[in-house]
């Protein structure tokens, strides 16, 4: 009984440790994001489709400030205000409007989580590994409330700098997101009209308003 009592005790200080590590690590990547000013990052992001067998992958952009937001991909624009999210997809002729979820932005932009991880998240440190030939240390997040698209965020970052270099997004239906961040650069002077969209530069573009 006594050996039973101390391994299920060394278990929970095992978990304990874990959390710790996972949250003192992302504590030290949200404090080092937030002394960056603007950042820009270039990105390769690879969506696979397990059903389909198929992988679809793009080059894109975004410009961050704080919790604002601008993506750019082939396929169209995200702006977002820390509010407000417009969504135009090109040739479209249309930009969506919409006040996304906690989970949704965080599947959409990868410093979000940043800002997320604090509350709504089970934490567990998944260990040092190697991103294209960096050292990294990964964190696993778990969202806690059921109901979720997305069933876990696996974040590299890296060991020295602390910034993220990767994140694989678990979909509950089986398919993932892996985001490479290919290009990191800070001290950006970005205005908020940057995470806008400017309705008055584009009186064609019809919204539409889903909130």
């Amino acid at each position: 009984m006594k050996l039973k009592f101390l391994s299920l005790f060394i278990v929970f200080l095992s978990v304990c440790a874990n959390g710790q590590n996972a949250k003192a690590i992302l504590d030290k990547a949200s404090s080092e994001f937030s002394k960056a000013g603007g950042v820009s990052v270039s990105f390769t992001l690879n969506n696979e489709f397990v059903r389909e067998k198929k992988t679809y992958s793009q080059d894109g952009t975004a410009f961050i400030k704080g919790n604002k937001f601008r993506i750019e991909v082939p396929d169209g624009i995200t702006w977002f205000d820390g509010k407000t999210q417009w969504v135009h997809q090109k040739g479209s002729g249309e930009v969506n409007v919409s006040n996304p979820t906690r989970e949704e932005l965080a599947s959409i932009s990868p410093t979000v989580l940043l800002n997320l991880y604090k509350t709504g998240f089970n934490l567990t440190y998944k260990g040092e590994a190697k991103d294209r030939g960096k050292a990294v240390l990964q964190v696993e997040m778990v969202p806690q409330k059921s109901g979720s698209d997305v069933s876990k965020f696996l974040l590299k970052i890296n060991k020295q700098t602390y910034q993220i270099t990767s994140i694989i997004i678990y979909n509950t239906d089986g398919n993932k997101t892996h985001l490479l961040v290919n290009k990191y650069k800070t001290g950006g002077n970005y205005s908020d009209a940057t995470f806008r969209f400017d309705r008055k530069a584009n009186p064609n573009i019809e919204v539409i308003d889903l909130r």
